[in-house]
């Protein structure tokens, strides 16, 4: 015998409720968005913003690219993450996306981050 369980004792802490996330019925609109930072800004600084100004809109974000090296400024990195946009209930416009964009880019420029260009 390796271990012995007291089953009685462990049942009243299982739980054996269901719970499952239904298949999206409208499609994802993905935007990437590279950003010349200032190297003491960390990427949760950023997700922060990005939480807190892509509204229920934004339905994940993934940092996919960090350099730092020739052609960036002293001092700063490149930083880039991949945005999905989803409206549970309906098609996405093209001005809803541009509208909810705007605000996360607001938001990067309040903490001293601008667009790579």
């Amino acid at each position: 015998y390796i271990a012995v369980l007291d089953m009685p004792a462990i049942l009243p802490f299982a739980t054996f409720d269901r719970k499952f996330t239904g298949i999206a019925r409208y499609p994802a609109v993905t935007r990437d968005i590279s950003m010349i930072v200032p190297r003491d800004i960390t990427a949760a600084e950023i997700e922060a913003v990005l939480e807190q100004r892509g509204g229920k809109l934004l339905e994940s974000y993934s940092l996919f690219d960090i350099y730092e090296g020739p052609g960036i400024l002293p001092g700063h990195k490149s930083i880039a993450y991949s945005l999905t946009f989803r409206h549970k209930d309906k098609t996405m416009e093209e001005a809803e996306i541009v509208s909810a964009m705007n605000k996360i880019l607001n938001g990067l420029n309040g903490i001293g981050i601008e667009l790579r260009k």
